[in-house]
């Protein structure tokens, strides 16, 4: 009976790990989803600023609007860089975690073929610690997104006209 129960107690590392990363996931997801949004609103100002400045009559292009709107135009650019930047790290993060996932479900797959197979469990340490060394990537992307997750706003608030 103890060989079954330490079986069992192998057999479930992996799947801990599946249950943390799948938690990390869905974090992700929603911080990708909110940046995501975040860039279509930035697309749609930026087209109607240029649709406004598009159907400025030409005596108005040298205008006070026209050039706070082509500054508008410059902020609007530069915000939606690093936004972008954000959405990349987050996906990167996410390809990592799932590829983590794929890892700690091909260590609990050869776990189980130890069963049949004696001395096959060692190699289940290669997946595992590929498993873990991509969760480790993923959340330190996590932390860099987050590190820069205000500067938008920083620059935002920069472009502001002065008072």
């Amino acid at each position: 009976m103890a060989g079954t129960v330490e079986i069992i107690h192998t057999l479930v590392a992996p799947v801990v790990m599946i249950s943390a990363q799948g938690l990390i996931c869905l974090a992700l997801y929603n911080r990708l989803a909110a940046v995501v949004g975040r860039l279509r609103v930035f697309s749609r100002e930026h087209f109607e600023t240029q649709t406004r400045l598009a159907g400025m009559a030409p005596e108005q292009q040298d205008g006070a609007l026209a050039r706070k709107l082509h500054t508008r135009l410059a902020a609007l650019n530069g915000q939606y860089s690093g936004i972008l930047r954000r959405a990349r790290l987050l996906r990167n993060a996410l390809i990592l975690l799932l590829a983590a996932v794929l890892a700690m479900l091909f260590c609990t797959l050869v776990l189980g073929l130890s069963l049949a197979l004696p001395g096959v469990e060692a190699w289940s340490l290669v997946p595992f610690f590929i498993g873990v060394l991509a969760t480790a990537g993923a959340v330190a992307l996590s932390i860099r997104e987050l590190a820069i997750a205000l500067d938008p706003v920083k620059a935002e608030r920069a472009a502001l006209p002065k008072e």
